[in-house]
C-alpha cells in the first residue's frame, strides 16, 4: 500500500500549508514582500490572497511532477531504470523539499507579520540541510536519468557516474554545513555563499568531463 502512504503524505504537507496560510491571513498586510534583494530589504510584493495560495499551489505542482518522475524511472527497462534502493533516498529527499518549501513560506509570512525582519535566519538554514542531505544521498545513487549529477558524460560512463557524485556530494555536504551557520555570519557573506554554490556547480561540470575523457582513454 505504498501508493497509500504517497497520498497520506502528500495531503499531509499541503494541508500544513494550507493551515500556516489560514492562520496567517487575517493578519496579513494588504500587500506580503515576496521579494528580496542582496541587503535582504523588499523588492516585490504580492497581494495577500495570492501570496497566501501561491506556495501551496507550488508544493503540489513540485510534488506531482517529481512523483511522476520517480515513477517513469523507476519502470525504466534500461541501465537508466531507477532502483528501488535509490528510490527510497529520493523519496526522502522529497519529503525535505516540502519541509524546505513550507519553511520558506512560513518564513515570509514571518516577515510581513513582522515576526522577522527577513527570511534570511530561516531560507539559509533551510537550503543548508537539503544540501546537507543531497550530499549525503549523491555517492549512493547509482545511474539513473532522474536524480543524481545527469551529464552527457556521466550518464554513458559508470566509472564518471560514481566519481563525479562523490565529489558533487562532498562538495555539497561542505556548501550546507556553511549554509547551516550562515546566521552566525554577516549578511555580506550571502553572496560568497551564492558564488561558491556557482562554482561548485562549474566545478562538478568541468570534473565531470576530466574523468569522462581520462575513463575513455583507459578503455581504448
Amino acid at each position: 500500500m505504498r501508493w497509500l502512504r504517497e497520498v497520506f503524505e502528500f495531503l499531509f504537507w499541503l494541508a500544513l500549508c494550507f493551515l500556516i496560510g489560514w492562520l496567517a491571513y487575517p493578519h496579513l498586510p494588504e500587500k506580503v514582500p515576496t521579494h528580496f534583494n542582496a541587503q535582504w530589504q523588499p523588492g516585490d510584493w504580492m497581494s495577500r490572497e495570492t501570496a497566501v495560495w501561491f506556495m501551496p499551489l507550488m508544493l503540489a505542482i513540485l510534488w506531482i511532477v517529481l512523483t511522476f518522475c520517480l515513477w517513469l524511472a523507476s519502470t525504466e527497462k534500461g541501465q537508466l531504470r531507477l532502483e528501488s534502493s535509490d528510490l527510497k533516498l529520493i523519496l526522502w529527499v522529497r519529503t525535505l523539499m516540502a519541509a524546505f518549501m513550507l519553511a520558506i513560506y512560513g518564513s515570509i509570512l514571518a516577515v510581513a507579520l513582522g515576526w522577522l525582519t527577513s527570511p534570511r535566519p530561516v531560507m539559509f538554514p533551510a537550503i543548508g540541510v537539503l544540501f546537507i542531505a543531497i550530499g549525503i544521498i549523491l555517492p549512493k545513487l547509482k545511474r539513473n536519468w532522474v536524480a543524481g549529477v545527469r551529464l552527457p558524460w556521466t550518464l554513458v560512463n559508470e566509472e564518471a557516474w560514481r566519481s563525479v557524485n562523490k565529489f558533487a556530494g562532498y562538495g555539497f555536504l561542505i556548501l550546507g554545513f556553511l549554509f547551516l551557520l550562515s546566521p552566525l555570519l554577516p549578511p555580506q557573506t550571502d553572496l560568497a555563499l551564492l558564488g561558491l554554490t556557482f562554482a561548485l556547480t562549474l566545478a562538478i561540470i568541468v570534473f565531470a568531463y576530466v574523468v569522462y575523457r581520462q575513463a575513455s582513454s583507459v578503455a581504448s
